[in-house]
This record gives structure tokens, C-alpha cells and sequence, in this order.
């Protein structure tokens, strides 16, 4: 081959790839196009619908449980979906929980936020709803809600059955176990009733009793239709409560006789709207120990009155008084009217007192009856008072209630200063000093 056929011979592979060059870059490009790329993968990835599958999942884990369970005494009876006993209370009526407040602590509600899953031997019939005063919906069975209990720690306890004759466990037909008929009508619930007659005392005159004679009392710090006392008070002044109307006997004026609902659901009889009550030391019918405890319990007259109590001596002599002092290191602090420190519980909340039982035996809350006496410096506008558990109430300054220390025996004495960095000194200002 002569050099001009072999340069011939080596320019036409050049050309021809000159010439397909065009078409290979078309052909690179529709591959590119055709070849699938990570980008759509991480978009199908979450395109499978499992959403509504993750919606319904946390409803349904979270929705109410109805099952039966057999009690050996009780028999069937009906649990939720870990075999917690439920409660009917029988002071609610159809559709309505007339549970509130410390009644719901003890008794909380079985909830619902829409159908409830039921358990062989349930009956779907008697399954609904009924709103609570909080917007939130309790699970209803034959229209009564129903409860658990807070002393009911696993799963088969029936520790609230028949508590206070007014908490039964459910069978499965809708009906109160253990409540037996007869309680359940008129008769016995008028046999039981509460009774109210008037006694003659020989020095405090007419006043009332219950149907055994035994004393009533009313408590000064209530107001009306309202009790006031709670935890240990009432286990020192047992309501007389009701389940319809009282029967009233002679001398007993009617149109005073009301009732009114105590924490836990139970009612209470009121005379005059004021509740009563009995007191744990009268051991028999005539008994009037507890007449003028604390200025604050008086025995009641027929006319509804408290019997022995002055108003306008008691709560002036007794009254509470609030100054300024000035300490040497700390300031200008609130004392009383006698001189004496007044402290601060930093655990405290507004309007709230969280010292009970040997707190208080340590630190002394300052009690009013009405409005404290205000000396110069001490700004009203920051004055008020808080119940306490036994119903008395107790000076608050800037909404946080006011104490003494035990350990301070004089005027002007501040060893309370700091304890446990939660007890301090209060400025006029109403915050805590050296805090």
C-alpha cells in the first residue's frame, strides 16, 4: 500500500466517526432520559398511603376497652381492656356525671373519644357517651358513666364496691352489683334518710338533731350551699347527708331544708343553706361538746341560726393584724400585731396552701375570720385568704398564704429566715426577702 492509499485508508475512520458522533450524542441523551435516577425513589418512598393506617392506630390504641370479667363473689362484672374494675355511681342520673372535683380524683372517668371496643358478653346497646363539664366524654353503660377507682391498684381489685352505698361495680345487664333491690326503692331510702327533729338543751335552749337526737352543727367558715370543710375536718364533723328529702319533725321549718353537693358527690343537708354536721366527740343523743370548737362550730336553732355565737365580739377580738417592722438585717418585713414574724412557703401556690400536718404544727398559718387589720406600709390591695383543709382560712399576702415559725418566741425573731431555702421574710412588697 502506497502512502496515499494508507492516508486514504485512515482519514475514512475519522470520518465516519465525525460523521456518527451527532448520533451518539442523541443516543446518550434518550439513555439518560430512559435510565432511572435516585431522585424518584425518595419521592415514592413515602407515597404509600399509610397515613390513615397511622391516624386510626394511636385512636384505637388510646380508645376505651369494655370487657366482663368474673368476680368469685361479685360474678360477672365489667373491666376495661386490662382488667380494671369500672363503677357506676349511683348519685348520677341518666347521661350525667354529677361527679366533680375531688370526687373525680378519687373516681376517675373512663373516656372515650369514639366508639369503645367491646368484649364477648358486652351489650353494644347499652354502650354511649355522655359529655363532662370539662368538654370530654365518659363512657356510658345502660346511660349510667362509668369509673375507676384509685385504691383499685391491678387488675381485679374491687376495693370502691359499695363505697359509701353510692359506688357498685356493673354486670354485664347495665344493673348495680350488690345494691340490692329493696335499697334501691323508696321505702328503705325513706327508712334511711336523714331525720331532722328539735331537742331542748337545758343552757342552749331549742336546736337541732338527727333522728337518734344526736347533735347538728353548723360551721361559721361555710358559706351557703357550700361546705368548706374537708380531709381531716370532716373526719372530726361527719356530714348528716342526704339521699332525697329529710324527714322533718315538729318545730323543723321546712322551707330552710335544702342540701347541697359535698367533693365527692354525696350530699349534704343544709338548714338555712348552711350544711350540718355532727361531731365526732358527742358520743350519745344530748351530747354538745363540740358547741363554739374553734368560734367556728355553734349548734343550730330552729330557725337556723347559730346558737351561742356573738358576730360582732368574736371577729373583732380574734382577728388577724398585719405590720411592718424593720429588721436590722433584713429590712422592712411583715409581722403580726403583736410583733411577730410572718413567713413565706416558697412550695406554696397562689391561693394555695401545700403545708398540712406536722408543716403546720411547725409553722402556724395566720387565720382571719373576716379582713385582717392593716397596719401602715402594708399594701391592701395584696391581701386575701386561702382555705385550709380543716375549712378555716388563712391570711394571704400577694395570693401566697402567710405563717409563723415555732422556734421564734418573741417579737422581732426571724429564725425562721431561709429554712430549707423554701421559708422566707415577706417585704411590704409582697416578695420573699433574701431569696
Amino acid at each position: 500500500m502506497n502512502n496515499k492509499s494508507r492516508n486514504s485508508f485512515f482519514k475514512k475512520p475519522v470520518m465516519w466517526l465525525s460523521a456518527l458522533m451527532p448520533l451518539m450524542l442523541v443516543l446518550a441523551a434518550c439513555a439518560a432520559a430512559a435510565t432511572p435516577t435516585a431522585a424518584p425513589a425518595p419521592t415514592s418512598a413515602p407515597a404509600p398511603t399509610t397515613a390513615p393506617a397511622a391516624t386510626s392506630a394511636p385512636a384505637a390504641a388510646s380508645e376505651a376497652t369494655i370487657n366482663v370479667a368474673t368476680d368469685p363473689t361479685l360474678g360477672k362484672i365489667l373491666v376495661d381492656g386490662k382488667g380494671m374494675v369500672l363503677y357506676m355511681f349511683t348519685k348520677d342520673v341518666p347521661n350525667q356525671s354529677n361527679c366533680s372535683g375531688g370526687c373525680l380524683k378519687a373516681w376517675p372517668p373512663l373516656l372515650t373519644q369514639g366508639k369503645p371496643t367491646l368484649g364477648p358478653g358486652v351489650d353494644a346497646a347499652l354502650v354511649g357517651s355522655a359529655a363532662m363539664a370539662d368538654g370530654t366524654k365518659i363512657v356510658t353503660y345502660n346511660k349510667m358513666p362509668l369509673y375507676y377507682y384509685v385504691k383499685d391498684t391491678k387488675p381485679g381489685d374491687v376495693t370502691g364496691q359499695n363505697s359509701g352505698s353510692v359506688w357498685f361495680v356493673v354486670a354485664p345487664d347495665g344493673k348495680p352489683v350488690g345494691m340490692t333491690a329493696p335499697a334501691a326503692t323508696s321505702a328503705p331510702a325513706a327508712a334511711s334518710e336523714a331525720t331532722i327533729n328539735v331537742a331542748t338543751d337545758a343552757t342552749l335552749g331549742k336546736i337541732l338533731v338527727d333522728g337518734k337526737g344526736m347533735v347538728l352543727y353548723m360551721f361559721t367558715k361555710d358559706e351557703p350551699d357550700k361546705s368548706n370543710c374537708s380531709g381531716g375536718c370532716l373526719k372530726a364533723w361527719p356530714p348528716l347527708l342526704t339521699m332525697g328529702k329529710p324527714t322533718l319533725g315538729p318545730g323543723v321549718d321546712a322551707a330552710l331544708v335544702g342540701s347541697a353537693a359535698m367533693a365527692d358527690g354525696t350530699k349534704i343537708v343544709t338548714y338555712n343553706k348552711m350544711p350540718l354536721y355532727y361531731y365526732v366527740k358527742d358520743t350519745k343523743p344530748g351530747d354538745v361538746t363540740g358547741q363554739n370548737s374553734g368560734s367556728v362550730w355553734f349548734v343550730v336553732a330552729p330557725d337556723g341560726k347559730p346558737v351561742g355565737m356573738t358576730a360582732p365580739a368574736p371577729a373583732a377580738a380574734s382577728e388577724a393584724t398585719i405590720n411592718v417592722a424593720t429588721d436590722a438585717k433584713l429590712g422592712k418585713i411583715l409581722v403580726d400585731g403583736k410583733g411577730m414574724t410572718l413567713y413565706m412557703f416558697t412550695k406554696d401556690g397562689p391561693d394555695k396552701s401545700n403545708c398540712a400536718g406536722d408543716c403546720l404544727k411547725a409553722w402556724p398559718p395566720l387565720l382571719t375570720q373576716g379582713k385582717p387589720t392593716l397596719g401602715p406600709g402594708v399594701d391592701a390591695a395584696l391581701v386575701g385568704s386561702a382555705t385550709l383543709a380543716d375549712g378555716t382560712k388563712i391570711v394571704t399576702y400577694n395570693k401566697m398564704p402567710l405563717y409563723y415559725y415555732v422556734k421564734d418566741t418573741k417579737p422581732g425573731d426571724t429564725t425562721g429566715q431561709g429554712v430549707g431555702s423554701v421559708w422566707f421574710v415577706v417585704g411590704p412588697d409582697g416578695k420573699p426577702i433574701g431569696m
